[in-house]
């Protein structure tokens, strides 16, 4: 059990982890937490009124701004989502025989996928040349370590007595500020405003009347738009998996050679690395006898 402790210890110190705070201990911190919970609730009621009455009190000019500046908008959006598609389908089409006809597709392939390559032979022929450097040498090593037989030393190992955790203010703090977070609803007041707004005839009366043009109006500038919008964003898609296309086929040519060229040297000075390692480690293993 003690050993076990001081293994958690050592890891909380090392990580700099603590241990996760419990605010359901059905004791101070759980009641803490249902407290923040409770302030919540009651703000968001608060909230929820206040929003109402602002609602309530708004007049038919409000509603007519509001249904203008709504209408547009809304029509807009619908607009833009009519004639988008098309221009995406068109600018896509265009881009990707762009992309894929740029010059810099495959040079670039070629030379990163080379890079690439050479490096990752590099890696491997150095993993391979270390582990069979290293056999020789340890080989080597022991052979050369043999005559001579150190003492074995030992640390002693201590061991850490248990803490007893005591309950902490700011962990009282902590669980009302996660029991408020977790009721606190951030809506409160618009969705208020909205149910104001609903049963306000005045300002219904304005919203009304303003919506249906604002959203004709809206609908046509956003249809102008949408096409254009979605040409630019298909081309620039479109350019993208062209050019990713050609690059990829170059990249995939050329990797083997730069491969092939890494491998050779990483294998050379793997081994030599390995050979002054497995030597060190061979001649400590065999003089300790």
């Amino acid at each position: 059990m003690r050993h076990c402790l001081l293994l958690l210890l050592i890891a909380f110190a090392t990580t700099g982890c603590e241990p996760e705070l419990d605010c359901f201990d059905q004791g101070e911190l759980e009641a803490s937490y249902h407290e923040g919970r409770a302030a919540a609730d009651a703000e968001n009621a608060a909230e929820l009124e206040k929003g109402k009455q602002v609602g309530l009190s708004l007049t038919e000019a409000d509603g007519r701004r509001d249904g203008n500046l709504e209408g547009f908008s809304d029509g807009y959006l619908s607009g833009h989502a009519r004639t988008y598609p098309a221009g995406y389908d068109d600018g896509y089409s265009d881009g990707g025989s762009d992309g894929a006809n740029d010059p810099g597709a495959c040079s670039d392939g070629e030379s990163d996928g080379f890079s690439d390559g050479e490096s990752d032979g590099y890696d491997d022929g150095y993993s391979g040349g270390y582990s069979d450097g290293g056999s020789a040498g340890y080989s080597d090593g022991y052979a050369d370590g043999a005559s001579t037989c150190p003492s074995d030393l030992r640390a002693p190992v201590s061991a850490a007595e248990e803490e007893e955790e005591k309950a902490d203010p700011a962990d009282v703090r902590e669980c009302f500020s996660r029991g408020h977070t977790f009721a606190i609803d951030p809506s409160a007041f618009d969705r208020g405003l909205a149910a104001g707004k609903a049963a306000n005839p005045d300002y219904q009366k304005g919203y009304q009347a303003a919506y249906p043009p604002a959203y004709a109006r809206g609908y046509a500038d956003g249809e102008a738009a949408g096409y254009g919008d979605g040409y630019d964003d298909g081309y620039g898609d479109g350019y993208d998996e062209g050019f990713a296309a050609i690059y990829e086929a170059c990249y995939d040519e050329s990797y083997p050679a730069g491969y092939d060229s890494g491998w050779s040297g990483g294998y050379d000075d793997g081994y030599s690395g390995g050979y002054s390692d497995g030597y060190s480690d061979g001649f400590d293993d065999g003089d300790d006898c």
